[in-house]
This record gives structure tokens, C-alpha cells and sequence, in this order.
């Protein structure tokens, strides 16, 4: 068989005296009417000159017209394999028109119309050409040549039966109903039975035949519910081929699993504790535990606590303060302190062990503790060295040692816990001079001089004042008393004490 050439241009036979068929028959058909045409020269004259003769006459002209319309030149669609072309012929019929293509048909070829039928113009002809298919089913391989599109039908047309569950692969591709096959110099379709499976479960027992290729598909088919903790003594991407499959199931139960955060709910096939969060992907890790232990049965109720424990080593390093220190400087005046050396901080450091269960902190453990580094005081001299000055005050010249700024407050025998007696055993009045303790034990009968007070001497001993302030308290009798609140400055007058009876550090 060859493909189509275009348009014909060989000529009729009616043309055998070298006239072409389509300036033949007009001549014809005039000759016909008019009565000159030889064709006409042999009837009696009778018939001529009769109705029979015009009527004749009629019937020679509808054909004659019917003539030159097949031998008119027509425009034809030609489809072939779903490929349209559009042609000029003179070809009365379908076969003559496809002999003048150069198309040669086979007997498994499929041409619609009819070869036979008649051609008027702007008809459309189908042709499909048959292809080689070989059918691998069942075993065997058949080879055919069809020109039907639809691999179920060629099945039929090789005498197989097809059956619900059977599935086609044309040229190894899966084909969905009614699907068409391509045209082609040839195509392989290869049949696979469906697979009849048995599935064993624990109390029952399923039987059922599959179009699918996987197990995993045929099981969702069939509405069989498989999850993740289940176990299939097959995989579920097992490909399905036709071969009877048997598959046991074993199904696996809820578990309650009681975690830091959340409670979950797994499925699992395991019997003890510790293999159910192993196959659900909770295993216990490190110093983790679990209620009830790992090595034990699942509990009745399926519930089991999961408790995380984290242990952290935390390293510490603390500064250590140093301390201030003392020093006497001879030839630096009193009252006066300069600092001889800065002190530096000494670092400490602790090693702690800490335990976290479910992340809340349970224990801390100091494992050691060490000195990374000594610390060293700070150094501050002051001064000995004393000078006798003297000053003009309203009450006269005075002589002192020693001359310091302190606040100034007043009390009487009337204040709370003030009796008329000082701590040095003297009676409360004007010129008793009170201090703090620590001032107290060096001074005590030490005379001062406070302007705007006058002179006094330190004989007892005031509460309630801040630790490291300079500050006196002076006396009065109840009837004079006068209220102070000041700073104010105090004069140590001469004699100058004994070393040992300086307070050469105020504080």
C-alpha cells in the first residue's frame, strides 16, 4: 500500500479517441437534443418524431447532466489515522478516489464511506490503516493486524476474554477505559490478570480479587484500613502480577503515652513497655524512665508515662571581695589617708551537677569547689602625725589636736530611752557630749569644743545612729534644752592622749 499522491489527472476511459471524458459529454448530451447526434441515426423515424422520442430525449439529457456532475472537478476530505488533507479529484467513487491517492487498502484496513459509494463533493472519508499489535496474555504471544484504536477490542479480536479485574498495558503504559491507542507502526499489549488475595487478620479472614499493582492500592480499595504500627508479613509496596498473594495482618492497639507537654495517643503491635515507644519512635534516651519501667508488660489500662531527664555540668566562677586594711603613715598629718595599694578580687569556681526531669530542675550538687585565684586587700595609710594648732573663738582662744566635721543632734532626759545619768556615771546637763559606742570607748572624757554649744566633754553613749557617721549628740537640762540638727565642727582640745588612746581612724 502506498500513501496518497494529491489530485488525479489520468484520463477517463470514455476519452479512448484521445478526448478527455470531460469535453466528451457536452457534445453529447447537444447532440442528444438537437437530433443530430450519430448515436441517434439508427431509431425509426417514428420514434423520433413521436412523445416516445421526447421523452427519451429528457431522459438522455438528466443523464447526460448527471454525467457531467461526476465528471466535474470536487473538493474531498480525506482523514487518514485522524490526520486531515483536503483534495481536488474527478474520481467518481471512494475507491477510485483512493486508487488515484496511490492508497491501496488491505482487508484489516477500515475506510468510511463504503470503497462503492458515489462522490458529489465536500464529502469526508475516514480512513484508518491497520498496525501491527502483538498481545503478550496469559502466557502466550499473538500477533495481528487490526485497525481497531481500542486495546479492549483488539483483545476480543484475538480471542481472549477480559475480565473486571484484568488491567492493559499498551507499550508498558497503563490505560484507562476507554482509551485510544495512538497511530503507529505497531504497538505491544500485554494483559495482567487481576490478583486474588487472601488476607488473614486476627479474627477473620478476607478474600478478594485486585486490578491494582500495589498492595497498599488494593487494600485501600477494599476499604481495609492499614496503620503505620501495623504488621504485614508482606510490604505494602509488594507489586501485584496475577499470582495469587496470601498476607497475614496483625493489627496494632492504642496506646496512652503521658509525655512532658502533651499527652499522644500511639498504635502499637509491641507487648512491653519499652519496645512500644521504641516502635513508635519515643524510646527512652539516656537517664529517661518510664512508669511503668521499660522492662515490663503494657498495663491494662494502655497508659504509660514517659519522664525525660536531662543532666547539665554548669560551670561558676565567682569574684571573691577583697578586704581593706589599715596602715599607719608617720609623716602623713591625722585624719589624712591615702591609699598605699588597690586591693584586687580573688575568683572562686564551683562545678554543679544539675538534674531536669520533664524540664523542671529536680536536684543541684556542688561536685567542687576550688580558689582559681587569691584575692588581695586594699591598703589604706593613715595618718599619725599630729599637729597642735590653736583657734579664736567667741569663747577665747582654744588649743586642740584634732578638728573634725560631724552632724550635730541634741537630746535631754525627756527623750525615749534618755534617763539623767550618762553611761560615764555623771548627771545629764549642758557640756555632756554624746557618741557612739565605738567612739565612746576610745574618747570617753575626751574634751571638745562645738561652736554655737560651747565647750563639753564626751561622757555617754547615743543609739540609733548610722554605723561609719561622724556624729555627737549634745546634752541640755530639760528646762534649757535646744534643738540641733546640723553639721557642726568639733574641736579635740589639748592634752593630746596617749597613742593608745587615739582614734586615729574615724568610723
Amino acid at each position: 500500500m502506498s500513501g496518497p499522491k494529491g489530485s488525479s489527472t489520468k484520463e477517463d476511459p470514455l476519452g479512448a479517441a484521445g478526448v478527455p471524458a470531460r469535453s466528451f459529454f457536452p457534445p453529447l448530451i447537444i447532440g442528444i437534443l438537437t437530433g443530430n447526434n450519430p448515436l441517434l441515426m439508427n431509431i425509426p423515424e417514428l420514434v423520433k418524431n413521436s412523445k416516445i422520442q421526447r421523452i427519451s430525449a429528457v431522459v438522455i439529457a438528466v443523464i447526460g447532466i448527471i454525467l457531467i456532475a461526476f465528471s466535474a472537478s470536487k473538493n474531498i476530505f480525506l482523514v487518514i489515522n485522524g490526520e486531515l488533507q483536503e483534495h481536488t479529484t474527478f474520481a467518481l467513487t471512494v475507491d477510485g478516489f483512493l486508487e488515484e491517492q496511490g492508497i491501496l487498502l488491505q482487508e484489516t484496513d477500515r475506510v468510511s464511506p463504503s470503497s462503492k459509494t458515489m462522490l458529489w463533493g465536500e464529502e469526508t472519508i475516514f480512513l484508518t490503516i491497520s498496525k501491527g499489535i502483538q498481545i503478550f496474555a496469559d502466557g502466550q504471544t499473538i500477533s495481528l493486524k487490526t485497525a481497531e484504536r481500542r486495546p479492549e477490542n483488539i483483545i476480543l479480536e484475538a480471542g481472549l476474554l477480559l475480565f473486571p479485574q484484568d488491567r492493559l498495558l499498551v507499550d508498558g503504559v497503563s490505560m484507562g477505559e476507554n482509551s485510544i491507542i495512538a497511530p503507529a507502526s505497531s504497538h505491544s499489549i500485554q494483559v495482567l490478570r487481576g490478583t486474588a488475595i487472601e488476607l488473614q487478620t486476627e479474627d477473620r479472614t478476607f478474600h478478594f480479587t485486585t486490578d491494582t499493582n500495589i498492595l497498599a492500592d488494593a487494600l485501600w480499595k477494599e476499604n481495609i484500613e492499614i496503620f503505620e504500627a501495623d504488621h504485614l508479613s508482606v510490604p505494602l509496596n509488594t507489586t501485584l502480577d496475577g499470582t495469587p498473594l496470601s498476607v497475614e495482618l496483625i493489627r496494632s492497639k492504642p496506646l496512652l503515652v503521658q509525655l512532658a507537654e502533651q499527652t499522644v495517643t500511639i498504635r502499637t503491635t509491641a507487648n512491653s513497655v519499652g519496645a512500644a515507644l521504641v516502635q513508635s519512635g519515643l524510646s527512652l534516651q539516656g537517664l529517661d524512665y518510664s512508669n511503668p519501667p521499660e522492662g515490663e508488660s503494657l498495663p491494662d489500662n494502655r497508659q504509660i508515662e514517659v519522664i525525660r531527664v536531662k543532666e547539665e555540668i554548669l560551670l561558676n566562677q565567682e569574684q571573691i571581695p577583697f578586704s581593706t586594711e589599715y596602715q599607719s603613715v608617720s609623716d602623713l598629718d591625722l585624719d589624712q589617708l591615702q591609699i598605699v595599694s588597690g586591693g584586687e578580687f580573688g575568683i572562686e569556681a564551683q562545678r554543679l551537677r544539675i538534674i531536669y526531669e520533664n524540664g523542671s530542675e529536680v536536684s543541684r550538687e556542688i561536685e567542687k569547689e576550688w580558689t582559681i585565684k587569691e584575692s588581695k586587700p586594699r591598703i589604706i595609710g593613715f595618718g599619725t602625725n599630729i599637729n597642735i594648732l590653736t583657734e579664736n573663738t567667741r569663747d577665747g582662744q582654744i588649743s586642740y589636736w584634732r578638728k573634725i566635721t560631724a552632724w550635730a543632734t541634741s537630746y535631754d532626759s525627756t527623750c525615749p530611752g534618755c534617763n539623767t545619768i550618762t553611761a560615764s556615771g555623771t548627771v545629764l546637763k549642758k557640756g555632756t557630749i554624746a557618741v557612739t559606742l565605738d567612739w565612746y570607748r576610745m574618747m570617753k572624757g575626751a574634751k571638745v569644743y562645738i561652736p554655737g554649744y560651747g565647750f563639753g566633754t564626751i561622757e555617754d553613749v547615743g543609739g540609733g545612729v548610722p554605723w561609719s557617721t561622724n556624729w555627737v549628740d549634745l546634752g541640755y537640762k530639760k528646762e534649757n534644752y535646744v534643738p540641733w540638727s546640723q553639721n557642726v565642727t568639733v574641736y579635740f582640745l589639748t592634752p593630746v592622749p596617749p597613742p593608745e588612746n587615739i582614734m586615729y581612724v574615724l568610723y
